[in-house]
């Protein structure tokens, strides 16, 4: 009990928190994939449709972010955490127990909101707590954590359902939610208060340099969340795969950006963000359409493990990023700042299942992905002519 109390309110206490808090967010997120198949079969709903559920996280997450990061800049950081537990908490319950299509839409917008509460205030707590020069590490060191969550979801949901029925992994995973809460009541504090942090949400959102790193938060959240609604059906179909076995696919894509997320904030921190973003957005575009190439389990799983060490530097080194800018206003807000990044991840994960899951269903998952493939590499083409403008300008100044 000393050494906890010890620990309490340090920052290796906060890295304990956050980590925890994000696997287990998106430990429950990652339970419903492999379930895609028997959501379509018990309720009758088509690509399209499914599709919707998986946006209705984003949408929530999108609606609540900015609500969440004026509350973690204003009140502090334990409160929303807290909160957003107890939404986690009941979105759990709701999906255990859901009767109908309309339901489980609730139990995920729900779990979108709690969403919005843990990832603003934990990623503003980690941006208080870490020195600038080790931002990347100590990000990359998080999103192993969430990775590690979205890892292990799939394949626990799609293992327990096919052990103990549909409620056990649910029912499982609040038990899950209850030791997070605990971590949460005891070792969180409030970090310092920063007089005036609350007022930057909005000249944030029309900073330019926000404005590009959230274009890249975007895309590669739509990359992800794309495959999660058509991926599971084309496995299925043309592979005969099973659920449990969806769930140990998306594993390989999450495996991979678990082990690569610390080396590409590492790299970040000492080359740049920009050049290993620009890196990444190049490999993935590159990778995207590819995916459904593969007619053996074995290259499949390669092909996605791959695809999950290229969503690594291009992903990991934006939140590093964005709060090198907030210091460069000089007055704090990381919660305001979060609460931007979040909303673009929302907007993600809105336009990939839902576009992706219409094109796939009028013009089949190959040319989804080649339209994805394709937004990426112009983007990757704007990411480089920035960067040559700022070489240029460097130059010009010395």
């Amino acid at each position: 009990m000393h050494r906890l109390r010890m620990l309490r309110g340090t920052p290796t206490a906060a890295l304990i928190v956050v980590c925890l808090a994000l696997f287990t967010d998106m430990l429950i997120y990652g339970m419903v994939v492999p379930l895609v198949p028997t959501y379509a079969r018990t309720f009758g709903v088509s690509q399209g449709v499914i599709g919707l559920l998986f946006g209705s996280y984003a949408a929530a997450l999108l609606l609540a972010t900015p609500l969440f990061g004026l509350l973690a800049d204003r009140v502090g950081r334990r409160g929303p955490l807290l909160w957003g537990l107890l939404g986690l908490a009941a979105a759990t319950l709701l999906f255990a127990f859901a009767g109908s299509f309309p339901l489980l839409l609730l139990a995920r917008a729900l779990q979108g909101i709690s969403g919005a509460a843990t990832w603003t205030a934990g990623l503003a707590l980690l941006a208080d707590v870490a020195p600038p020069q080790t931002r990347g590490r100590t990000m990359g060191l998080a999103m192993s954590a969430m990775a590690l969550g979205t890892l292990v979801g799939p394949t626990f949901g799609g293992f327990l359902y096919e052990w103990g029925g549909y409620r056990l992994p649910f029912l499982i995973a609040a038990g899950i939610a209850l030791l997070d809460g605990l971590a949460r009541l005891l070792l969180l504090t409030n970090p310092p208060y920063r007089r005036g942090a609350h007022t930057t949400l909005w000249r944030f959102a029309r900073d330019r340099r926000m404005l590009l790193l959230n274009g890249i938060v975007a895309l590669g959240a739509s990359v992800i969340t794309l495959l999660e609604p058509t991926l599971p059906l084309h496995l299925e179909q043309q592979l005969g795969v099973s659920p449990g076995m969806i769930g140990l696919l998306f594993g390989a894509i999450t495996l991979a950006y678990a082990l690569t997320s610390p080396v590409a904030g590492a790299l970040a921190d000492r080359w740049g963000r920009m050049p290993v973003m620009l890196f990444g957005m190049i490999g993935v575009s590159l990778l995207l359409p590819l995916v459904v190439l593969p007619t053996t389990l074995l290259v499949t799983s390669g092909v996605l493990f791959l695809l999950g060490m290229l969503l690594a530097p291009l992903l990991t080194p934006t939140m590093a990023e964005l709060a090198d800018t907030v210091d460069s206003y000089g007055q704090g807000g990381y919660g305001a700042a979060y609460a931007i990044y979040n909303a673009a991840y929302a907007i993600g994960m809105l336009f990939g299942p839902i576009s992706g899951g219409v094109l796939a269903q009028v013009f089949g998952l190959t040319t989804a992905l080649i339209v994805f493939g394709v937004i990426g590499w112009l983007y990757a083409l704007l990411l480089l002519l920035l960067l040559r403008r700022r070489s240029g300008v460097a130059v010009q100044e010395s």
